[in-house]
């Protein structure tokens, strides 16, 4: 294995004099917890899959066995290394042995299965009472979900193996391989409107598809991609168009009628026609956007690639419909009243996605801080820099442009969705195991993420969990498309939908991927002095923290006073070991040699 070995002197958690061979010795455990592991393990050479193909990862999966089991762990390291192209014995024992000398870095045992689910290992099929170790929490912060932009995860390669078929093609037409997560979650987003003849209860509620995205990227890094999703339910717009245009011609003329007519008795005024439409003006003022949603059932899909133009528009005073937005994911009934006009709108049950791409600072202009509701109802996407051009002439020919290919895709959808549609209304439901499942892991996630940002994250990590569902109500659909053709069914009929183990598996995957995203914009929102977000400075949760350690140390310090300090405070030593790095990065420490520092003012 090629990896560059990991010495445990670089994370600070033993003194550099320590230089003496250690003989690790046989560390007792719980025979459960090897057995947890004896399962994933069998079912990962089943597959001969890496879990860690990333050294970073392979660190930690040391770590996660010596957290679990001790130096029982080496021989399930070598088990799991050896499906690397380049895996040496040597090497391997050498990085364990490494991992076992550092007494600890605050990673649990639970990284392990962390890592085997990113690589597509599903644990909701294993016997839940055998996986016991899922929901330990017990180790406290593990410093897990605040990542670097540099280092915010893409979706995981499990993520592209079980695709619906229909999304499949999708992301295989995506621009390039870097473009393929934005197509897949704005595919999944889009989409979302469409479904909603599609529903499920969600602590105690009846919820539909429908889910707010913002891809965030600075001017010329990828966001455009976006925009190809829209072409999925175009087909489907153009037709409700026609439609309108069909019944204003209709409604015309039998006004004209009913003018020239009107002194005959009996003789009715015509009703104006709805003004029918999938996807909604991001300009469109309050009391237009609410009466369009009225016209349209309450289904609607609000798609910008420039988060600007809604962001303006909620602020201005026509235009500010920002609680509409937020009760409407909720499906809460919307209202909006003008004393002026005498205008009344009413909206029940609305229905409605939101499809949006901007800059770092547009999502500020649109979502100011923390606490507006709206930032834990989006799922955020952040496109990482990357330096580079691609060749613009990958085709001259038009029939083979992304446009081309993806209005083929929407006319595909559209002819998919008239049948699903035509088949009746859907009840989307999960097995019981994975409802466990899924409990387990939101509990854990919960409890980390409070623990390591602060309490308000609660509320983005339950909300996670209604998009986590909601992509599973997506999945589920798209999948059945492909069986509408097959089946016959009363319109009168509720047809049950059934969460696959896949489609479970992905959404998981996904929301694992935008949670560290959300973290990340929560963060910036929070007041972290950000250049990217330029927001005001607020210290909160583990910065705070940090902060308040720093204030403790004196000009200049050893790694024995620090852990004074450390100890001093009541913090987690592992994970208060990792801020040295953070400290130094801020610009608030120098390293003057190995194990001394000296503050920065």
């Amino acid at each position: 294995m090629s990896k560059k070995i990991f010495s445990a002197q670089d994370w600070e958690n033993v003194p550099s004099e320590i230089q003496q061979a250690h003989t690790p010795s046989i560390v007792p455990i719980y025979n459960k917890v090897e057995d947890d592991v004896e399962s994933v393990v069998r079912e990962i050479e089943r597959r001969a899959i890496d879990i860690a193909p990333h050294y970073k990862d392979w660190v930690e999966l040391g770590f996660a066995l010596v957290d679990g089991l001790g130096e029982n762990g080496r021989e399930y390291y070598h088990r799991i290394s050896r499906f690397y192209p380049t895996y040496q014995r040597e090497e391997t024992d050498k990085q364990y042995t490494h991992c076992l000398q550092s007494k600890g870095q605050g990673i649990t045992i639970r990284s392990f299965f962390h890592l085997a689910n990113q690589a597509g290992i599903l644990l909701a099929s294993f016997n839940k009472e055998r996986l016991s170790i899922l929901p330990n929490i017990q180790n406290g912060k593990t410093g897990k979900w605040i990542k670097s932009e540099e280092e915010l995860p893409a979706f995981p390669e499990c993520v592209f193996e079980h695709l619906p078929p229909f999304l499949n093609e999708v992301v295989n037409n995506s621009i390039s391989v870097d473009d393929r997560d934005t197509i897949l979650i704005g595919a999944i987003v889009c989409l979302s409107v469409c479904f909603h003849n599609v529903c499920g209860v969600y602590d105690e509620r009846i919820v539909y598809p429908n889910l707010y995205l913002f891809v965030v990227a600075d001017a010329g890094m990828g966001k455009g991609a976006l925009t190809l999703c829209r072409e999925l339910v175009a087909p489907i717009n153009c037709h409700l168009h026609e439609l309108s245009k069909r019944l204003e011609q209709e409604y015309k003329e039998a006004m004209n009628t009913y003018i020239k007519g009107k002194k005959i008795d009996g003789m009715t005024m015509p009703v104006e026609p709805p003004m029918r439409m999938l996807v909604i003006p991001a300009n469109s003022s309050a009391s237009s956007f609410l009466k369009i949603l009225g016209d349209n059932d309450g289904i609607g899909l609000l798609f910008e690639s420039e988060g600007d133009t809604l962001s303006q528009t909620l602020k201005s005073d026509y235009g500010n419909y920002s609680d509409v937005l937020r009760k409407a994911f909720h499906h809460e009934l919307v209202s909006l009243s003008r004393r002026k006009d005498r205008e009344y709108c009413e909206v029940t049950n609305p229905r409605v996605s939101v499809a949006l791409a901007g800059t770092p600072e547009q999502v500020r202009r649109l979502i100011p801080d923390a606490e507006n509701g709206l930032m834990s109802r989006f799922c955020f996407y952040i496109i990482r820099f990357k330096r580079g051009i691609r060749n613009v002439f990958a085709t001259s020919d038009i029939s083979q442009s992304k446009n081309a290919m993806f209005k083929l895709l929407g006319d595909k959808f559209c002819h998919l969705y008239e049948e699903f549609v035509r088949q009746g209304n859907y009840s989307f439901s999960l097995p019981f195991d994975l409802q466990e499942h899924f409990i387990e892991y939101l509990s854990r996630v919960n409890e980390e993420c409070c623990d390591e940002v602060d309490n308000r994250m609660q509320g983005v990590v339950r909300r996670m969990g209604l998009i986590a569902y909601r992509i599973m109500m997506v999945l589920t659909a798209v999948r059945h498309l492909e069986n509408v053709f097959h089946e016959s069914s009363s319109s009168d009929e509720t047809v049950q939908l059934i969460c696959h183990e896949f489609d479970y598996s992905i959404a998981m995957s996904i929301c694992d991927t935008l949670l560290y995203h959300a973290v990340f914009v929560y963060q910036n929102m929070s007041g972290n002095q950000s250049k990217r977000f330029n927001t005001a400075t607020l210290e909160t949760g583990v910065y705070a923290r940090r902060n308040a350690l720093y204030n403790m140390l004196p000009d200049t310090f050893t790694k024995k006073d620090y852990d004074a300090a450390v100890l001093t405070l009541g913090e987690n030593g592992s994970t208060a070991n990792k801020w040295i790095e953070a400290f130094i990065k801020d610009g608030k420490l120098s390293r003057i040699e190995q194990g001394k520092y000296r503050k920065i003012f």
